[in-house]
């Protein structure tokens, strides 16, 4: 499996972030490429909690189902794929001088091999999670602001 794993620092509180980023719902807002958020389950935040998407990756549509994992409140959760391309991804949120450090880790299984992987899937995931990460960021503080 490959592993992408970033973190930034949000000038904003873990509740605040957190709360904001634990609803799966926001997340076309802040992170690149997903629509079309639909719960399976009538659990729609914690331990399993399951929905489905559409991602849009290299121009491609794909539907994705995900169930959340160790969810713990104002620290994280796992989400971990049961329909689409294999993954995992860890969401890790903590204290940092009155700030949040968010980390977001992806763990994939790539199917068409590692040398694609390497030469396009890995570059585009890393772009896509930075971008969102710094639009997060920008959410967040900007909401502190207002």
């Amino acid at each position: 499996m490959t592993e992408i794993k970033r973190s930034i620092k949000i000038e904003a509180p873990v509740s605040k972030v957190f709360e904001y980023a634990s609803d799966y719902l926001n997340w076309p807002e802040f992170f690149e490429g997903v629509s079309n958020f639909k719960s399976i389950t009538e659990t729609t935040r914690g331990n399993g909690t399951q929905f489905t998407y559409i991602a849009k990756m290299l121009g491609i549509k794909v539907t994705v189902g995900t169930e959340l994992h160790d969810f713990r409140e104002n620290e994280g959760w796992i989400g971990k794929s049961f329909k689409g391309m294999e993954h995992k991804t860890q969401w890790i949120f903590e204290k940092s001088n009155g700030n949040t450090e968010f980390t977001y880790i992806l763990s994939y299984k790539f199917p068409m091999g590692r040398f694609l992987d390497k030469k396009f899937m890995q570059p585009t995931w890393i772009k896509v999670i930075e971008n969102s990460l710094q639009k997060l960021k920008r959410l967040m503080e900007e909401k502190l602001k207002v």
